[in-house]
């Protein structure tokens, strides 16, 4: 009698994981391919570029257009971008890219990169020489230790010592960035799943980029790196966030 009862208690178990597997699986599922802009004027002379704006330059144009070939096969059913010139920009090259032109870049200032006050169009050098320093390291102007820096000091960590830096405290805190991150991300997934899931592509900027995978999948991409031009992939489903690729520039070795 015993041994009975726990075989129906297991079947029953069984039973209500297959039911709940299966409610899962029925719930939309939304990719959201996040994509930095490609490179610009400020990016290659090496100043500090978060509100403030430059063109992409003829290697920032190449990049956007090598990520568009190497996304040409994804169907999208929705396009967002920062209000930045960039970044809509490159959306737009992309799309011209993968010949979706019809759908619409809906532009989205909850998307821009970090704003660093009086320290925009400065040399990078004069905004994060100090804070390098404080972590023992030497800061590289080509950001070849970036991931190494980030390892070191979080994103919230960094956002705080610029705008205690910046003489006229304008530059952003990180709970206003990742407040407007964050609200602008729930509405485009929310957008998607209405529509009953799909491929959503996001134009951002690389410290954008950083501070939506810190919020939606903190601790995950830790010490990452994000490249013009590259690929960040996040897959959303029932709720929950997960990580499937950072800084991914594979897409544009397929198209070259």
């Amino acid at each position: 009698m015993q041994g009975g009862k726990i075989v129906q208690w297991m079947v029953c178990c069984l039973v209500m994981l297959s039911s709940q597997l299966a409610a899962a699986a029925d719930k939309p599922v939304v990719d959201v391919y996040l994509l930095r802009h490609g490179k610009t004027m400020f990016n290659t002379t090496s100043q500090v570029q978060g509100w403030s704006d430059t063109p992409l330059t003829a290697a920032g144009i190449q990049g956007a257009e090598a990520a568009g070939r190497g996304l040409a096969k994804i169907h999208f059913i929705a396009v967002y971008s920062s209000d930045l010139g960039r970044a809509r920009s490159t959306a737009r090259i992309v799309l011209a890219q993968g010949r979706q032109q019809q759908l619409p870049v809906q532009e989205d200032a909850r998307l821009r990169e970090w704003n660093y006050g009086s320290f925009e169009g400065r040399p990078d050098a004069e905004m994060w020489t100090p804070l390098f320093a404080k972590q023992g390291m030497t800061f590289d102007p080509q950001w070849g230790n970036w991931g190494d820096f980030t390892r070191k000091m979080s994103d919230s960590a960094i956002a705080q010592a610029i705008h205690d830096a910046d003489p006229r405290g304008w530059a952003e805190t990180y709970p206003q960035i990742v407040s407007r991150l964050r609200a602008g991300m729930q509405d485009i997934v929310s957008n998607a799943v209405a529509a009953g899931g799909g491929n959503v592509l996001v134009v951002s900027h690389g410290g954008a980029i950083l501070s939506i995978l810190d919020t939606l999948v903190h601790g995950q991409a830790q010490g990452a790196d994000i490249p013009n031009a590259s690929i960040t992939v996040l897959r959303y489903q029932d709720g929950q966030y997960q990580l499937r690729k950072v800084g991914d520039l594979s897409y544009q070795d397929a198209a070259s």
